[in-house]
């Protein structure tokens, strides 16, 4: 055994996941494929950071979480009862204030090394009343109302007050958490999971391997822009119109910053495909540590489905079929307006939903009344969660409308199944539909891509391919043979257990401070 590995071996856990609003508490995307490498590496012992909103959305994981998994943590970022979140009389040090004035100097500012002075007072941060201590003292209310002065005097000033604790409450709990002793750390996220990998890598020297799905800061900017609760003045009919919305950038800026400090921190960042990659680059990732690793499917798992599927009864209902968390993200609203067009030029069609509706009740509440304003009541069905092998057997084409993707793990499942699929033209959709090498393209078409947020483009598609079997058919196997040329989990599994190795064996010694 070397002297790394020696070393090494005090952690308790091999690899420890930081993670952020997915597995076990959420079904699919992310949470599938954490899910699918912790099965196929039994011998790896494994455990989990999971950092949710509050426990009444995530409370109850959805998958039965594997025995390797040995320590499981939940933290809550908008916990009522967490004592460190309360207000208390407790004071920080005057080395925890000389660093959290450098903190916020670094954050105004998308500095990669913002997070860095935190790293050394973590423990102190889970005092209660720290937190609020801190975002109450005078090197705080000096860092801000000189911003203010700045930048943004035409703004509310209370607004600007607010704001900044929305941003700094849950920053300062997410790097205060106590994560347990590890030879390296797998996040598959920036953001605030990012952060937290930033923070342990800046405490412990432990290596961090970021695997980014989605580039959050851009699927984060998605929602900014269209969240209702940050008050821009020129949102307020009687000031005067202002050129760019100033909080809604400041959160762009915010999250920036924490991706910077995740790739700034991460030993390794792999992507899904390329154009991830030119986008991590373009928000400061080195692109000397990226590597494309594309996800993967097990196609010995699909083929019952696939036989089922092939002896398909010919006169059963045209069924096309949507699978994922019905969010605004995945544009759920365009695929019922799509489905009313398809219904009326394709009768029995079904349009089923397969997927979780209780991430966003308030959207997905939306949906069921689009549904029925459409009279589509008996037409599109929300099934809820399903395992996606039994149900694909009976789908005929599988409908993507989203407008922001990485790397869709259920076009790659479609595909194992030879299910042709019909997507928005948003990640690597196209590149999974139609090839990216020409050796790649030479396959074939897997299914056709519509621009988003466009139901009458996606209703076109949709009923072209209801109305010619023979099509359906030749870009089901198109894609079922990309997908097991390109996308067979072994390749996967075989990259991240040499990367797992690698980083363990570089692990320094546990620090005494990790636990102060």
């Amino acid at each position: 055994m070397t002297r790394s590995r020696r070393r090494a071996a005090t952690a308790s856990l091999d690899v420890c996941f930081l993670l952020e609003g997915t597995y076990p508490f959420v079904a699919g995307g992310v949470s599938s494929w954490v899910h699918q490498l912790i099965r196929a590496m039994p011998d790896v012992r494994f455990g989990y950071v999971h950092i949710g909103a509050d426990p009444s959305r995530h409370g109850t994981p959805v998958y039965e979480v594997p025995s390797n998994v040995v320590v499981q943590r939940t933290a809550w970022l908008k916990d009522p009862t967490d004592p460190t979140m309360q207000p208390g009389f407790r004071t920080p040090s005057r080395a925890l204030r000389a660093s959290y004035a450098r903190f916020l100097a670094a954050l105004i500012d998308e500095r990669s090394h913002a997070l860095d002075p935190l790293a050394p007072h973590t423990g102190q941060l889970r005092r209660p009343g720290i937190i609020d201590a801190l975002i109450r003292s005078r090197e705080h209310w000096n860092c801000i109302h000189e911003q203010y002065v700045a930048e943004a005097s035409d703004q509310s000033f209370l607004d600007y007050v607010w704001n900044w604790r929305f941003v700094l409450e849950p920053l300062l709990k997410t790097v205060s958490i106590d994560v347990p002793p590890a030879r390296m750390y797998h996040t598959c996220c920036t953001g605030y999971a990012g952060a937290l990998a930033a923070v342990t890598y800046q405490r412990t020297g432990r290596p961090v391997l970021l695997t980014e799905h989605g580039i959050y800061a851009k699927e984060r900017r998605i929602e900014v822009h269209s969240a209702e609760w940050i008050r821009d003045a020129a949102a307020i009919d009687v000031l005067p119109d202002i050129h760019a919305p100033y909080f809604r950038d400041a959160w762009d800026r915010h999250f920036r910053c924490l991706s910077r400090a995740c790739y700034a921190n991460s030993r390794r960042i792999y992507t899904l495909y390329g154009r991830n990659g030119d986008e991590q680059v373009h928000d400061g990732a080195d692109p000397e540590r990226i590597r494309v690793v594309p996800n993967s499917v097990d196609p010995v798992r699909f083929i019952d489905a696939a036989r089922r599927r092939a002896a398909r009864p010919r006169n059963a209902p045209f069924t096309m079929a949507f699978a994922g968390r019905v969010t605004p993200i995945k544009d759920v609203r365009s695929l019922i307006s799509a489905t009313r067009v398809v219904a009326d030029a394709v009768p029995g069609t079904v349009c089923r939903i397969l997927g979780p509706t209780d991430e966003d009740p308030g959207y997905a509440a939306s949906c069921l009344e689009l549904a029925r304003e459409l009279g589509l009541a008996d037409v599109v069905r929300f099934e809820g969660r399903k395992d996606l092998r039994a149900e694909l057997a009976d789908v005929d084409v599988l409908v993507l409308t989203s407008i922001s993707e990485a790397q869709p793990l259920v076009i790659l499942e479609a595909g194992a199944v030879g299910v042709p699929v019909v997507a928005t033209d948003v990640g690597s959709c196209r590149e999974l539909l139609e090839g990216r090498l020409p050796e790649d393209r030479a396959l074939g078409a897997g299914g056709l891509l519509t621009p988003i947020a466009s139901p009458g483009a996606v209703a076109d598609a949709v009923i072209r391919l209801a109305r010619d079997p023979g099509l359906r058919a030749t870009f089901g196997r198109s894609l079922h043979a990309r997908v097991l040329r390109y996308y067979d989990q072994d390749q996967m599994i075989d990259t991240y257990r040499a990367t797992y190795t690698e980083l363990g064996e570089e692990a320094p010694a546990w620090p005494a401070l990790a636990s102060s």
